[in-house]
């Protein structure tokens, strides 16, 4: 069988391809393609009928609730289009053809589905130039049969183990018994304190000292401590504070600069006072930093260091407390991270970790003279620093869950955005399945969706989407900050503006850890299927147990007992 791509012009292109221990390895020569503005690639080996036995799984991006199944039914003619994959590789699963499709990252790829006249096609594409790479390198896909009658813990065994033989991924397991802080964490909820901001968007794009808006200040360091009093008056055994805003100009205020800490929250002298409380009372502590954003403001500011198109303009990407950020190069952000950050060394933060943004984005290209990047060499970079960090701090966490990242990543805030910018409807997509978290619970930790943070105030399905996905726990105090613009962890929050506020948010943190404890154990075990019907949803490990979701409105009965809608069991 041959194998093409296609051009712009619809010219034809064959991959070179060869087989070994079972996988089929295919490559576009760089020469072949070399003068194309853009690609297709592989349309014919999905092409079904609509009508046929079968579907396709196509990865989510940040905006997606979940993996796309797109079933070959009969319906009008659809195309669905999106960039930015969290995972490379997506599934053919058809009557007489079954294959899972893996790319290497070293481009920008879009993922693609499209019914028309009766015919289904999905297919990689990419574009060249502009804020994209430049052809540069061959294109590599590797094609792996999948068993007869797979289900959807198959598809994902079949990539978890290819990643663990390669020895891409570690087992979650392997990384608590050799790392105490990540054990902790696997056992613990997270919870982020939102010190400080300005108002975000800014109404200052272009920030100086002199005309930057002031802090807000909403729970300073002795807020900080009289949370963890709180939670240790609740019995709450262990958790994680992390420290979000204390930098100078609070959250996202004047990055890439860390210091001074924030005098209006009280200054060094008041960190570190609450780093040793925090600790003596046996919880863990520690902070968010980023390095991919930066402002005008900051003391280090280089234009130098900006990323930029391929016309030679600068990635300005966000609008933010500090105003207009501009993103980093990664090749600089090498730098940068060994910059300021290691300075948090001293303060003696024992908790994962966070620097923001760096595995929830593909690696911006560069094409400025002076550090050109592509988006191969970013990923190495991005690797590299989270790396460093994690040795610097003991554990390393993140804002997302990309797949280039997983071999760093202890934790992600949240696989994706989920609904936190808005339900969203997507052509051909027939169901939104949690195959990333089939394939990766027992690799990291992770919260499912943004909405599922804060998970005990929010509805039902959000608290269910938590649970059955396997989620760490994970709590914001003050997530919600922007001003007339969306917030993606919701718009209800946890408040520390009054007693009463933070005693409310410090009981349902206290009820969720208790619930916690039956749960934490299976972070370490892989889930081996995910199944939903009629309502309900069931995941499954691979030591037998089961978790049931009832995400009706009626109740439903499971191995003879009822669960009421909204609620789970468990089935050890």
């Amino acid at each position: 069988m041959k194998y093409f791509a296609y051009d712009e012009n619809n010219r034809k292109i064959e991959f070179l391809s060869e087989e070994k221990d079972g996988i089929l390895k295919l490559t576009l020569p760089l020469a072949e393609f070399k003068g194309a503005k853009k690609l297709r690639l592989l349309p014919e080996i999905s092409e079904a009928t609509a009508g046929d036995e079968g579907f396709y799984l196509l990865p989510r991006n940040i905006s997606m609730r979940g993996e796309i199944r797109v079933d070959f039914k009969e319906r009008e003619d659809a195309l669905l289009t999106y960039s930015k994959p969290v995972m490379a590789v997506y599934a053919i699963v058809k009557k007489d053809y079954r294959a899972l499709v893996r790319f290497e990252r070293n481009y920008k790829f879009s993922i693609n589905a499209e019914l028309k006249n009766g015919s289904y096609s999905a297919y990689l594409s990419t574009e060249f130039g502009g804020k994209n790479d430049l052809p540069y390198d061959d294109i590599r896909i590797e094609i792996i049969p999948l068993p007869e009658n797979a289900n959807l813990g198959d598809i994902a065994r079949v990539e978890r183990e290819l990643r663990l033989e390669r020895g891409e991924i570690i087992p979650l397991a392997d990384k608590c018994r050799e790392r105490a802080v990540v054990d902790y964490a696997s056992r613990s909820p997270l919870i982020r304190i939102r010190m400080g901001w300005k108002q975000s968007p800014s109404p200052v794009k272009h920030q100086t000292p002199e005309n930057q808006p002031p802090v807000h200040v909403a729970c300073d360091f002795a807020r900080v401590r009289d949370i963890a009093d709180a939670l240790h008056e609740r019995g709450v055994k262990e958790c994680e504070l992390q420290l979000v805003g204390w930098n100078l100009g609070g959250h996202d205020g004047a990055f890439p600069q860390l210091f001074p800490v924030e005098p209006t929250l009280g200054g060094e002298e008041e960190m570190k006072k609450t780093f040793a409380y925090v600790k003596s009372l046996g919880y863990r502590i520690s902070t968010h930093t980023n390095l991919i954003d930066a402002y005008e403001l900051a003391d280090c500011f280089s234009w130098d260091d900006i990323a930029m198109d391929e016309s030679g303009e600068y990635l300005q990407i966000g609008d933010y407390s500090g105003g207009y950020a501009y993103h980093v190069c990664p090749e600089r952000q090498m730098y940068t991270s060994l910059g300021t950050v290691p300075e948090l060394v001293k303060y003696g933060e024992n908790g994962l970790h966070f620097n923001d943004v760096i595995s929830i984005v593909e690696p911006d290209t560069c094409h400025s003279p002076k550090h050109p990047c592509t988006t191969a060499d970013g990923i190495k970079y991005v690797n590299t620093i989270m790396n460093t960090q994690l040795g610097m701090f003991g554990g390393f966490s993140s804002e997302g869950c990309f797949d280039f990242a997983l071999g760093n990543l202890d934790y992600g805030l949240y696989v994706s955005f989920g609904d936190g910018f808005g339900r969203k409807e997507y052509p051909l997509a027939d169901a939104h399945l949690p195959f990333f978290e089939l394939t990766y619970h027992g690799i990291l930790l992770y919260n499912p969706t943004s909405p599922t943070v804060n998970y005990p105030i929010k509805n039902p399905e959000d608290k269910l989407t938590f649970i059955l996905r396997g989620g760490r726990p994970s709590f914001y105090f003050h997530s919600k900050f922007r001003t007339g613009a969306k917030n993606w962890m919701g718009e209800i929050d946890f408040l520390t503006d009054t007693d009463e506020d933070l005693a409310f948010a410090c009981d349902r943190i206290a009820e969720a850890q208790r619930e916690y404890e039956a749960l934490s154990h299976l972070q370490k075990v892989y889930m081996s299927d995910y199944v939903t019907a009629d309502g309900i949803e069931i995941a499954t490990y691979e030591n037998g147990t089961e978790i049931v979701g009832n995400f009706s409105e009626e109740a439903k009965t499971y191995h003879g007992t009822d669960i009421a809608p909204g609620e789970y069991k468990i089935f050890e």
